[in-house]
């Protein structure tokens, strides 16, 4: 395929896209039959990226938002300010459902807080929690949840650390926070499916997040053919893999 042809062949092909692969790019042009250069057409994803066209959105992935998320930390200030100042040297991070306040159908009344940390200082942080009148869950399971979770407003749950989550010192990123909400959804009766993908799509279709980095984490705990099947499957008109 000659560049003439091939550059308005892409401009096409992403004009209605919100995110998209290098590698669907690639895929798409051989489908068709066409004889191409891989090394012109990620060239010319530069030049796009270069003139503000399209937008980073993690390795071999790019977006046609202009706009990043930017992190709301609000609800979780005091909480970090608690830990940090108790335990100075502790890793740990943290994040809150009511971060995604605004993005749910649903009115969202309840919240929960969760604290990642390692599991040697996960028993240490809990009840440091719960005498600070916070109502905190050491790792809850099925069982515990089904009997006696109830989320209220000084709810906190306390997870061991994943291994190359992504953070932003001690607050998830926007990405962890997508992926986790994903996990807990279930194991703590959050929100069902649906709600989860319209939680999914009002944020990420909306402003720009680390795609890349997202399906790496959901690499990382294991539930990434779970995550594209259930939530990008259903934002396939707009996520080409």
């Amino acid at each position: 395929m000659p560049t003439l042809e091939l550059q308005p062949f892409i401009l096409k092909f992403i004009a209605d896209k919100t995110y998209f692969s290098t590698k669907a790019i690639k895929a798409s042009v051989a489908r068709r039959g066409l004889k191409h250069n891989a090394t012109t057409i990620n060239q010319y994803l530069h030049n796009l990226k270069t003139q503000g066209k399209i937008f980073d959105a993690g390795r071999g992935w790019y977006s046609t938002i202009s706009q990043p998320y930017t992190q709301y930390t609000a609800p979780l200030k005091e909480l970090v300010s608690q830990i940090s100042t108790k335990f100075p040297f502790l890793e740990f991070a943290c994040w809150s459902t009511e971060q995604f306040q605004g993005y749910a159908h649903h009115m969202m009344v309840r919240f929960v807080r969760f604290v990642y940390t390692d599991t040697d200082s996960m028993s240490s942080v809990a009840e440091f929690l719960k005498n600070n009148n916070y109502d905190a869950h050491l790792n809850p399971r099925k069982g515990e949840v089904e009997k006696y979770f109830t989320p209220s407003q000084t709810t906190v749950v306390v997870r061991p650390t994943v291994s190359e989550e992504p953070l932003d010192g001690h607050y998830a990123t926007v990405e962890k926070m997508l992926l986790d909400l994903f996990v807990e959804k279930d194991k703590l009766f959050l929100m069902d499916e649906a709600e989860y993908n319209r939680v999914f799509q009002n944020l990420a279709l909306s402003y720009r997040i680390n795609l890349a980095r997202l399906l790496r984490y959901a690499d990382r705990r294991k539930v990434k053919g779970a995550f594209v099947k259930s939530v990008l499957a259903e934002s396939s008109d707009a996520i080409l893999m």
